[in-house]
């Protein structure tokens, strides 16, 4: 008599294998996904790199109130970029970035914390996005030391802006290289070691400072 089914076992084993290909498949794709995470954040960080310079650059040519964050306004320089010309805050419309985007775009960039003053000379924000967002971010190494990726940011880096900076500053942890800053700068700071960073704490559970001359 001619079979119309399959046994068990042979159910089983096609079970089995598509267990096996599915296991081999999930890490390539989350591999993927996570480095198009780090690319995302990677340009969108040149593009707010990209914005601030061309504010600072209006204002080191003109001694007039101008529409830094592009809302239709006129917008009090004195008040609201610093002594070098960088913006104190970059939030609008419940977008921690959005003063420097047009219209509604969104941005995944996340404000970790009010201006910080809490070093000499120095006035700074610090931010994350998909790629180094403590919850959701790409992994970093847990067990070994020196397998993360330089440059490429995780869920243990951030992104620091540098509002403004009188003399020769740098950026220092326990857990990472050492940094020269000036204002405007918007740079990932890369934590080579496999601590997660504390938000609650001023020195981010690395040993975070910044010391200028």
């Amino acid at each position: 008599m001619k079979r119309s089914a399959f046994t068990m076992v042979e159910l089983i084993f096609v079970i089995v294998i598509i267990g096996i290909l599915a296991g081999m498949a999930v890490p390539k794709f989350m591999g993927v996904k996570d480095q198009a995470k780090k690319a995302t954040e990677l340009s969108s960080a040149s593009a707010v790199s990209v914005a601030l310079e061309a504010i600072h650059s209006t204002w080191s040519t003109s001694d007039e109130d101008f529409d830094w964050n592009n809302d239709g306004v006129d917008d009090n320089i004195s008040k609201e970029l610093s002594y070098h010309g960088y913006p104190y805050d970059l939030s609008r419309n419940n977008n921690p970035i959005g003063a420097l985007m047009r219209g509604n775009k969104k941005s995944t960039f996340k404000n970790h914390g009010e201006l910080l003053t809490g070093f000499t000379d120095v006035a700074y924000r610090i931010y994350t996005a998909n790629a180094s967002d403590p919850s959701m971010g790409v992994k970093f190494p847990l067990s070994k030391s020196g397998k993360d990726t330089e440059g490429k940011p995780d869920k243990n880096d951030f992104w620091l802006y540098v509002v403004d900076a009188n003399g020769s500053c740098q950026v220092k942890s326990d857990r990472s290289q050492t940094w020269d800053i000036m204002s405007g700068d918007f740079i990932l700071i890369d934590v080579n070691e496999t601590t997660p960073l504390d938000f609650t704490n001023d020195n981010l559970g690395i040993g975070f400072r910044i010391d200028c001359s």
